[in-house]
């Protein structure tokens, strides 16, 4: 009987000490849990931006480019610009000098209107003495008029002038057919200048976006090769309603705001803010795609809470959200979400716990 009972109180002590044992190795497990280390933003109500983006050049619009011509035949003696040169209004663009025919023209012009003078005056002092009749009086008039009128046309169109072609305007000097000792005729393009104040940006919008694009909705701009240039904003004049067969894009026009500072032909980068709103908004690095759907991960009383969200205007670097229990100033996640699980323990930098060794000291050395 002795016997019996010393197996008992040994099996007894074996399993309270087995006991003791696990409960110590499960109170230390429950210590050593892992504690995940994260960065959190706030969330904040803000103007989110919704935009198309789209790529283009800067050119003149087609109100803006000039194109210099005479209106007689003429020999190129200088030309004194470039092309992509910026002029002023009334800096010298070419020299020419009328052909021979012109010069004769302008002549026979001034002969003309010279001697249709006299004759008025004579005709005057003929009908005053009697001599002459209303008719005739009438009748050289007209030819007087004629004459002085077409004078005045050649002298209109420079004909009679100095030969100096200046800039009727402040601009950049687009194209130059014109070359020294070359010989145009009347009408023909010499030259071409935009105006400064008339540049536009000429964008390419995809065909699948062109239908949000609107006309009189802002366009932020930026030189795509100048990174110090600051950046504008425009407004859409023009839509276009057909695909450009060579690069697959609708044309769109954008105005620029004046003073600027775009050089025409420079390349630019174009967003067009096609809906706007202020909402809920959070980094887009907060939010994951799930099996659930998308979801982003909030810290409430050192655990991570996950939020099942959905999300609306996407912009560069935010996303529009909403969800259940989400408000403005809530912690949410931005580094470390990606290995969260809802109610995990998580560390904030600067805080106590800053590392999860910290908190997984094991029980026995907690104990005095």
């Amino acid at each position: 009987m002795k016997k019996l009972l010393l197996v008992l109180a040994v099996v007894a002590a074996g399993l309270g000490l087995w006991l003791l044992v696990r409960t110590d190795n499960e109170s230390a497990d429950a210590e050593q849990k892992p504690v995940a280390q994260v960065q959190v933003v706030p969330l904040k109500m803000a103007k989110i931006v919704d935009s198309v983006l789209a790529f283009g050049t800067i050119e003149s619009s087609p109100s803006g480019a000039r194109s210099v011509a005479l209106g007689y035949d003429a020999v190129v003696t200088r030309v004194a610009v470039s092309q992509g040169a910026s002029v002023s209004k009334d800096d010298l663009l070419l020299e020419v000098a009328g052909s021979p025919d012109a010069q004769l023209a302008v002549t026979s012009a001034r002969s003309a209107a010279r001697l249709a003078e006299q004759a008025l005056q004579a005709t005057r002092q003929r009908f005053d003495l009697r001599l002459a009749t209303s008719q005739e009086l009438l009748s050289a008039q007209q030819a007087d008029d004629d004459a002085r009128a077409r004078l005045a046309s050649m002298e209109a169109r420079g004909q009679s002038g100095d030969g100096r072609i200046l800039a009727s305007e402040a601009g950049i000097v687009t194209k130059i057919d014109a070359q020294t000792g070359q010989v145009f005729t009347a009408g023909t393009s010499l030259l071409s200048v935009a105006g400064i104040s008339r540049l536009e940006a000429h964008l390419g919008v995809e065909p699948a976006d062109v239908s949000r694009v609107r006309v009189g909705q802002r366009v932020g701009l930026s030189a795509a090769n100048r990174p110090e240039a600051a950046e504008a904003t425009g407004i859409v004049r023009q839509v276009g309603a057909a695909v450009d067969p060579v690069s697959g894009t609708v044309d769109v026009r954008v105005t620029l705001p004046a003073g600027s500072g775009w050089l025409s032909g420079e390349h630019v980068r174009a967003s067009v803010h096609v809906d706007e709103k202020t909402a809920l908004v959070a980094p887009r690095v907060a939010v994951l795609p799930g099996d659930d759907g998308q979801t982003l991960y909030t810290v409430k009383d050192g655990k991570a809470v996950k939020h099942v969200v959905e999300v609306g205007i996407t912009s560069d670097s935010n996303v529009e959200v909403s969800g259940k229990d989400l408000k403005p100033g809530d912690p949410v996640v931005v580094v470390g979400n990606y290995e969260l699980e809802d109610g995990m323990a998580v560390a904030l930098p600067g805080s106590e716990s800053n590392s999860a060794g910290d908190q997984a000291k094991p029980a026995a050395e907690k104990k005095p």
